[in-house]
């Protein structure tokens, strides 16, 4: 994070992103280059100033490295010190972390703010409007794994119930992060009036430097204290953040955000300072779990509050929304203790080094590898910069498991005894630049695998990313690099609750209404049969963008007020999804040509370029050549990607296709013509003798020497039967064989 001495990035209720910047000190060194305002003077046009923000370091002569995390190379500053670090600092040092502004606050939105001038849906007819006051609309999470994103509201009211993202598929080519309509949220910012956020995951926080630009910027956001901080994070990077807006709340606080009064419940989960919550309004109460586990013996005490979900359901439950993540895992989840007590047993007698590669956000299990480490008298390093970030929220929260001062500096590590050193890494996932899967390509300057590691793998393969992560392993055990991972091991278990728990809870709330959330549609379709079985008998099962109803009761069976209605579909709206690159390009699937992406990728490229020569009207055949006789003349060369060629022999014919398809067109045809024949030509090839569609692409321009010639023979500047260099001129065809390649197109 950056110092307070150094920067302060504010901005008032009011105010828009694009002035939220004010610099106070002109002493932190700058790098890169992105937009941001001047310093102190809000309000003034954009300018541009570098990407990297460094806090001040110390006067010792230490300097910035230039590469980034923990560079072993020499800095930048004057006495010439060690560069790197990365996100993490040690407390009472004089070295200060760093952040990137990725933005002006502006500047990565794209399209997606762009309204499409959608009608919100919603009950219509006066008494069922009346009878429904309640009312769920899910912009992301249902029917797939990320993107937790669900409008809550009284009425016409609402609230924003999480803004997460979802990372790419495989066919998502290019992109780093997939959100929910961001466009119709901004459509109807004025129907939203706070915006809660139950735990810091990426699948509940991930979109907001995207969805906070949407709303109204008196919009509140609340979250607990150590979701607050990576959040405080995440918006200096994107230079929106304002303490003005943005407030902490803590387990059992009641505070009013826009229709309802809402209540934190303490949950357990695979990160800290997770809630489940209750919203109450004059007409009903509506209990979402957030996502969950029942975990008796957590590593940092905090038990899912099972007392308040039984006093809720005594209070009365009008709709009840749980977790549907594990429901097709039977029987209950493990505890983190008893993957803290395998990692004893694993560190135990072990010679060389120990690393360790888990989820970056799991404190718990940092917390139980760092105990692992101490009992063995090993001392424990951080190599990721996601590691760093998540124990600095902590520390700042106050929550840290331990001091981040007692981390061994990754640059250090080399002077070490191996049995006196346990690394964690990110990378459990193979992502591609996560430091595990570098090393295991021989990729990484600070991490090297050799035959005397031990490498213990404390986490869960994602669905999606399991040919990845066996590659990964697979080059891992070729450097010879014990290996320790399976269920047998117990050293990972799940922060989603399994049936039982599922089971558990349903029973002690007896909601009047559940409807099933976060999940694959096949298991929210399970988690309603649960509910049925368990005795609850109005549930219903959703897709983003449709909307429910639901109006309060006395019981599950006797109906208030007279609707009788249920849970009822209220409509809904077609969302569309917004993807990111990583950088500042934010679109739909078309603005981003995602179709495009695959097809170039499946059927490959070919791009053209024509010269093309024009005959002269009124000149004969000179010296042997046929001058005229068949239109135009030309070169073209062939560039190809991601196709396979023939040794070459594919871009010697489509050549000869284009310079033959030039013969057959007129003197006076036009370059868009030009292009667009010559493509149909190729494609037509490619389609009938390769069985591709590959992209064609066709630049046509005048030849310069042509043009020339066209000069120096208006002069009368050459003499006849000579072809000047340039001139392109080629000799007619002595047979047919030399049209081989236009037969069949």
């Amino acid at each position: 994070m950056i110092s307070s001495g150094a920067l302060s990035l504010r901005g008032t209720a009011g105010s828009s992103p694009k002035h939220s910047a004010q610099f106070l000190s002109s002493s932190s060194q700058l790098r890169g280059d992105r937009v941001a305002l001047q310093p102190g003077k809000a309000g003034t046009t954009p300018l541009r100033i570098p990407l990297l923000i460094q806090a001040n370091q110390a006067s010792n002569g230490q300097g910035q490295g230039r590469r980034g995390y923990n560079s072993r190379r020499r800095g930048g500053g004057k006495g010439g010190g060690k560069g790197g670090g990365g996100a993490r600092r040690k407390v009472g040092s004089k070295n200060r972390t760093r952040t990137y502004i990725r933005s002006d606050g502006i500047e990565h939105l794209g399209s997606s703010l762009r309204q499409k001038g959608r009608p919100f849906p919603g009950p219509t007819g006066g008494q069922m409007e009346q009878d429904l006051p309640l009312r769920i609309l899910p912009i992301g999470g249902l029917g797939e794994i990320g993107m937790n994103c669900m409008l809550v509201g009284h009425y016409d009211r609402y609230i924003l119930l999480d803004a997460g993202l979802m990372f790419p598929d495989y066919d998502e080519l290019g992109i780093q992060k997939v959100l929910p309509d961001i466009s119709f949220i901004a459509q109807y910012r004025d129907k939203i009036e706070a915006v809660f956020i139950t735990h810091g995951h990426e699948d509940h926080i991930g979109a907001l430097p995207w969805v906070i630009p949407a709303l109204d910027p008196r919009t509140p956001v609340f979250s607990g204290g150590f979701t607050m901080q990576l959040v405080k994070r995440r918006m200096m990077e994107y230079n929106l953040w304002n303490p003005d807006r943005f407030r902490t709340v803590k387990v059992g606080d009641r505070f009013q955000a826009g229709p309802f009064e809402i209540e934190p419940i303490r949950v357990t989960h695979s990160i800290p300072d997770c809630f489940g919550c209750v919203m109450r309004c004059a007409d009903g109460n509506i209990l979402h779990t957030g996502d969950w586990k029942i975990d008796e013996t957590p590593v940092d005490g905090q038990v899912l509050d099972r007392a308040r979900f039984q006093e809720l359901g005594n209070e009365g439950i009008t709709l009840m929304m749980s977790d549907s993540t594990n429901v097709l895992s039977p029987g209950r989840t493990t505890s983190e203790k008893d993957v803290s007590e395998s990692l004893m047993q694993q560190v135990q007698g072990v010679k060389g080094r120990i690393i360790a590669t888990q989820f970056a956000s799991n404190l718990h299990r940092i917390h139980s590898m760092k105990n692992a480490a101490d009992s063995v008298g090993r001392k424990l390093c951080f190599m990721g910069a996601s590691l760093n970030t998540y124990l600095e929220a902590a520390w700042k929260n106050n929550t840290a498991p331990f001091d981040p001062a007692l981390l061994i500096d990754p640059s250090e590590i080399d002077d070490m005894p191996p049995d006196k050193l346990m690394i964690i890494t990110t990378g459990s996932q193979a992502e591609p630049m996560a430091m595990l899967n570098m090393a295991s390509k021989g990729a990484s300057r600070l991490l090297e695998l050799t035959d005397t590691d031990t490498l213990l793998y404390s986490a869960k393969t994602i669905p999606g990313n399991e040919k990845r992560v066996m590659r990964m392993i697979n080059k891992v055990s070729s450097l010879g690099t014990e290996i320790v991972m399976g269920n047998q091991t117990g050293l990972h278990t799940s922060g989603h609750a399994h049936r039982g728990e599922l089971e558990e809870i349903l029973q002690l709330v007896r909601p009047q209404h559940f409807l099933p959330v976060h999940g694959e549609y096949a298991f929210l379709i399970a988690h309603e049969q649960l509910a049925k079985e368990t005795g609850i008998v109005h549930t219903d099962v959703i897709r983003n963008g449709g909307m429910i109803a639901v109006g309060d009761r006395r019981s599950r069976n006797e109906i208030s007020s007279g609707s009788g209605l249920g849970i009822v579909r209220c409509g809904g709206v077609p969302l569309i999804r917004v993807y990111n690159d990583g950088n500042n390009a934010t679109g739909n699937k078309d603005e981003m040509f995602m179709e495009e992406r695959m097809s170039i990728a499946t059927e490959g490229i070919i791009i053209a370029s024509i010269a093309v020569v024009r005959e002269i009207a009124g000149r004969e055949g000179v010296g042997g050549l046929e001058f005229g006789e068949e239109g135009l003349r030309g070169s073209v060369k062939i560039t190809t990607r991601a196709l396979w060629t023939d040794g070459g022999k594919t871009l010697q014919v489509l050549q000869t296709v284009g310079e033959q398809t030039l013969g057959t067109l007129r003197r006076d045809s036009t370059l868009v013509h030009i292009e667009r024949t010559v493509s149909d030509r190729m494609r037509k090839y490619m389609r009938t003798q390769h069985k591709k569609r590959p992209d064609v692409i066709c630049i046509a321009h005048e030849s310069a020497d042509d043009v020339a010639a066209q000069g120096s023979l208006s002069r009368g500047g050459d003499k006849a039967g000579k072809a000047r260099p340039g001139m392109q001129i080629r000799r007619k065809p002595k047979s047919d064989k030399d049209d081989a390649p236009f037969r069949g197109i």
